[in-house]
């Protein structure tokens, strides 16, 4: 079918925003609404321009009787293009916890499972100009702060698999004409016109907000300039990191002196951090704890939170892993929370907490120079009730430990 000039201007616009150096397969996550239908046929276009590669996926949550119908209309619409298609049906779902929540991971989940499996370098989602608005709203409605209200990321790395968002741009009204010129239908998700949903009362309250003239282009806007700001803040705390915070044995040393002398919002961001380096989580602690936190610092008091312990001293302030927070945790192989362990491994041997040096028979444990609970916190090698090695207490001179991933002020710099 022959391009339209609009169709060119999208197909264009597409081309400037999609990360396509090195890209040998790309990926698109297609549930058959109007959005990520129009951006499967864009991409399949672009594609055949670049002579690169494409797939897609559908993810059934297995939450509506429609969605199997859903995925097989869209295997119809890919296998019309000579587009590979998988499906991807989700059965985790055990009636406990946030049910959005669940669904949205399992989703990127298995898309980056697929997409590891396919070997394909880019997986291309359908966020569009309204969703950055309504997200906008939602996140208000939440009270959220710089971040939150930030526009969503356009690309980002999520289990392994690389994710970008290229028609953040664009709107649905303007995909929709798209589809309606190329006679391709697209399925509406009948949740869509239900108000328990906090999106769908964003949606509609855009359309009251329009009276005003605030549009989804202007919130739009306005969470690009957050993320103008959030950016900032970033770099703020990534400078006050090198400065201040030193790392140790696992443990973050901050000096108290400077870091109470930081704006209050670095000081929360900072604290931020700190505690979910030190124990990763998908969402940051909230506020009001932060904030009891940093009233702790202030007063020179220690503290718990998120799995840590935050001792405060006159000159010095420390973070540590929490005993307690690991003290059932036990793995039968040499990786161990934030740890993993090097050294003559055998079958029946555990990691587990050190816990009490003296009880682990350690008796001259204080001539390491390491305080107490960082050493009860911190990985021990067990033959059943014997203790082999505490690498941190050098005890056991074949074994050595080093974190998981990236040092603090390094992670602090990737944001």
């Amino acid at each position: 079918m022959q391009l339209t000039r609009a169709d060119r201007r999208l197909i264009d616009h597409l081309t400037e925003t999609l990360p396509l150096k090195g890209v040998r397969r790309l990926g698109v996550a297609v549930s058959g609404g109007s959005d990520s239908l129009a951006l499967l046929l864009l991409l399949t276009e672009l594609a055949a321009e670049k002579n690169i590669p494409i797939e897609a996926i559908t993810v059934d949550h297995g939450l509506r009787e429609e969605a199997a119908e859903e995925a097989q209309f869209v295997r119809a619409v890919c296998g019309k293009r000579q587009v590979p298609h998988a499906i991807a049906r989700w059965t985790g779902w055990d009636g406990d916890g946030n049910l959005q929540d669940a669904a949205r991971q399992a989703r990127y989940r298995m898309i980056a499972e697929w997409a590891n499996h396919r070997e394909i370098d880019l997986v291309c989602l359908g966020h569009t100009q309204d969703d950055v608005a309504e997200t906008f709203l939602m996140r208000l409605e939440r009270e959220s702060g710089v971040d939150g209200l930030a526009r969503m990321q356009d690309r980002f790395e999520r289990d392994g698999a690389a994710f970008c968002r290229p028609i953040l741009d664009m709107t649905r009204a303007d995909l929709r004409a798209f589809l309606n010129r190329r006679d391709q239908e697209w399925r509406d998700d009948p949740s869509n016109a239900n108000e328990a949903f906090s999106r769908v009362r964003a949606r509609r309250a855009l359309k009251v907000l329009d009276d005003l003239g605030i549009t989804p282009a202007t919130l739009a806007s306005v969470a690009e300039n957050m993320s103008d700001a959030r950016d900032a803040l970033r770099d703020g705390v990534a400078a006050l990191a090198r400065e201040i915070v030193t790392q140790e044995d696992g443990d973050l040393l901050i000096d108290r002196d400077a870091f109470l002398d930081a704006h209050t919002e670095l000081r929360r961001r900072l604290l931020t951090q700190a505690l979910m380096w030190m124990v990763p989580a998908d969402y940051p602690p909230r506020r009001a704890p932060l904030k009891e936190l940093d009233q702790a610092i202030r007063e020179q008091r220690n503290f718990s939170l998120n799995g840590c312990l935050v001792y405060v001293r006159k000159s010095e302030v420390r973070i540590a892993r929490e005993y307690n927070a690991v003290r059932e945790l036990c793995e039968f192989a040499p990786a161990w929370d934030r740890w993993v362990l090097t050294g003559p491994w055998t079958v029946g041997m555990c990691v587990k907490a050190l816990g009490e040096p003296e009880i682990s028979g350690l008796k001259d444990w204080r001539s390491q120079g390491i305080p107490r609970q960082t050493l009860m916190a911190s990985p021990a090698v067990w033959y059943h009730d014997t203790l082999i090695a505490a690498p941190l207490a050098g005890f056991g001179e074949a074994w050595t430990m080093q974190l998981k991933g990236e040092d603090f002020l390094a992670a602090v710099a990737a944001g």
